[in-house]
């Protein structure tokens, strides 16, 4: 039946309260003292006791039901008699040394009074605006995923034994910034994108590139290939198959058998491929063992489960081309975007080739580029129709394709298959710039 809730008075004609009790705690709170919290929990109440909003209500619940619900699991407990510590000479777990307590460098400020040295008071101690290191250590952080290389070159060695900030002003004021809009990345975020620095364009000079080849002096834009699982989501988005929706469990997309098999794996592992719009969702859902990394995604650098990444090293090596030529979700990917370029790209194939190229790089290809895709498209047409290439194996599923590829013969869906394989496999498609 739920909770119940009893209130028990002498007075003579005494009624219910119509408040709820959070909501009456916060009206004995003074208007002037109230955190934006409780008065967004006010408004929340209040709304819906308006007749007149009692639509929109119904919505804003509806929505909040759809909403997915995060799960909480226990991972560390606080013991009630904390154990002793001991420091371990030279590192020897046999050759224990005398106690130790919890603390923080003398040369910091010091651990707030009254408080138990535990967890979270580690936690407030790192986040206090009188810690040096915080703030600007997630400012770097943040400036490195928005332009490739952070104002402090080594992510991972953030202090006297790494790279000095190519701009410590910068880095100071940004790092105050984010504390003052109390820690959000949202905001930062914004500023960052917004700003004149990093809207330049990035296209290099030889002049330019022989006096600062990594673009510490931020004269030009950030360009650099994309981290791995976006690489993976401008096919799927290019080609209308990714799957938007948010939360839920990991998904099973394509894998090589073999990967899960010893002698590859340690044992044998269970890889329950998906077959809907599961396989279509965002590469941040792909379940990864932390033995055996999803290649599609460890060719473009993504790190394995069992080490630190601070920064990801980008490399530039044949393997990631035939990955996004023949892998076979690239190639569902190729042939979804060849039946969406037939279908709305137009009525010519200027038209459709323009379509195709809009819808992975964004933008309209140069004369040059058009005249050689148009050659090329030719070519695909002429050789799959004299029987050089056979069509149904670039096209393999195409009885399990949906319903509008069939309205276009195997030898036109495979051309436009392998014209949207190259734009897909295009330098600019997954490099930012």
């Amino acid at each position: 039946l739920g909770r119940f809730r009893f209130s028990v008075t002498g007075d003579a004609g005494a009624k219910a309260d119509p408040l709820p009790a959070h909501v009456r705690e916060i009206f004995r709170i003074p208007v002037a003292e109230r955190t934006q919290p409780q008065v967004d929990a006010l408004f929340s109440y209040w709304r819906t006791t308006v007749p007149e909003w009692s639509e929109a209500n119904a919505r804003i619940e509806t929505l909040w039901r759809q909403h997915p619900h995060g799960t909480s699991q226990l991972v560390v407990a606080e013991r009630e008699a904390p154990r002793a510590t001991q420091r371990l000479d030279r590192g020897n777990f046999l050759a224990p040394s005398e106690e130790v307590t919890p603390g923080v460098p003398a040369f910091l400020h010091p651990l707030a009074e009254d408080v138990p040295p535990n967890r979270l008071t580690l936690a407030h101690w790192l986040a206090d605006r009188r810690s040096p290191t915080t703030a600007r250590a997630v400012v770097n952080r943040i400036w490195q995923g928005d332009s490739g290389t952070g104002l402090v070159s080594t992510a991972g060695g953030f202090g006297v034994q790494g790279d000095p900030p190519s701009h410590p002003e910068l880095l100071d004021w940004l790092a105050v910034e984010l504390m003052d809009h109390d820690w959000s990345q949202k905001h930062l975020h914004r500023l960052i994108v917004n700003s004149a620095t990093y809207r330049q364009s990035s296209h290099v000079s030889p002049d330019q590139h022989a006096r600062d080849p990594d673009n510490r002096l931020l004269e030009r834009g950030p360009r650099f290939r994309v981290d791995a699982e976006v690489v993976r989501d401008i096919a799927l988005a290019a080609s209308g198959l990714l799957n938007l929706e948010v939360g839920g469990p990991s998904v099973f997309p394509p894998a090589p058998e073999f990967l899960f098999k010893p002698p590859a794996s340690f044992a044998l592992k269970r890889w329950h491929l998906d077959t809907g719009p599961e396989r279509y969702r965002r590469a941040m859902y792909t379940f990864r063992f932390r033995s055996v990394p999803y290649p599609a995604l460890q060719t473009f650098d993504a790190p394995s489960g069992d080490v630190a990444c601070p920064r990801r090293v980008r490399s530039n090596t044949p393997l990631q081309a035939l990955t996004t030529l023949n892998e076979e979700l690239f190639l569902e990917c190729a042939r979804a975007l060849a039946v969406t370029t037939l279908a709305e790209g137009g009525e010519t194939d200027a038209e459709r080739i323009t379509y195709a190229v809009r819808r992975c790089v964004a933008r309209d290809p140069r004369p040059a580029e058009l005249a050689v895709l148009q050659e090329f498209l030719d070519r695909q047409h002429e050789r799959f129709a004299n029987g050089e290439g056979d069509p149904v194996a670039l096209v393999s599923n195409y009885e399990q394709l949906p319903p509008l590829a069939r309205n276009f013969s195997p030898t036109e869906l495979a051309a436009w298959t392998a014209l949207a394989r190259v734009v897909l496999n295009l330098d600019e498609a997954i490099t930012k710039e």
